[in-house]
């Protein structure tokens, strides 16, 4: 079966999710549940993809749906973000960005508010219409904020965070001259109107350059939290 059919029964089950979540239980959800679960994993295995769901059953996902309705729709989302984003990549023939993966599996755990800037960088390059401007800037926000949590600074700018003598002096400016690139485009950086032209070239150039800054940080600053 096509992609399109993996993203329509994906997007299925995600409404009975939020369905079951919220205020629209029914008796027939838990078996429709399984029988979507079996369906979406036979086509992930057809196009390549590991499941991403671990819950089996809909009751075993119902433990984990605490906090407010917002909250659990934002579980549902995330579930299978990857994979709805990578078959919009497909869909529209456009190539795999080379450190994905690897970026993507760094930012997980205490760097998931980094990993949710990181997911709008690609959303916003195969969404329909793309948004350039705006994937550029979840990038570079996603470096940021990844720095922000493993250095235990929140309220510190990119610009101050890679100053950090954990990081080699080279790559810090390398990382700091990309911000400040950003920064001089006020499309970007600060919602200007000078009409500046940014396109998929730019932002899959910068999606691809905060990947390698991302895995480098990681790599660097791992788990443990530095104060300089």
């Amino acid at each position: 079966m096509s992609l399109g059919a993996l993203e329509s029964k994906i997007l299925e089950m995600q409404s009975l999710m939020e369905a079951y979540a919220t205020d629209g239980r029914l008796p027939d959800q838990p078996a429709l549940y399984r029988e979507l679960y079996i369906d979406i994993d036979l086509l992930l295995q057809q196009h390549g993809y590991a499941n991403p769901n671990s819950y089996r059953t809909i009751e075993q996902f119902w433990e984990d749906c605490s906090g407010t309705w917002a909250s659990r729709r934002r579980l549902i989302g995330e579930i299978y973000a990857d994979v709805l984003l990578d078959i919009g990549r497909r869909k529209r023939q456009a190539k795999e960005p080379r450190n994905w993966d690897t970026a993507n599996e760094a930012l997980e755990g205490d760097l998931e508010p980094s990993r949710r800037h990181w997911l709008k960088a690609k959303s916003f390059i195969y969404s329909a219409p793309p948004d350039f401007e705006n994937s550029i800037k979840e990038s570079i926000s996603a470096v940021e904020s990844c720095l922000k949590i493993l250095l235990d600074r929140p309220s510190s700018t990119l610009g101050q965070l890679v100053k950090t003598k954990r990081l080699d002096r080279d790559v810090s400016a390398i990382i700091s001259k990309a911000y400040g690139l950003l920064s001089g485009k006020d499309s970007i950086r600060h919602g200007g109107s000078r009409g500046e032209e940014i396109g998929r070239e730019e932002a899959e150039f910068f999606l691809e350059f905060c990947a390698s800054a991302i895995i480098y940080i990681k790599s660097k600053l791992g788990g443990e939290y530095a104060s300089q």
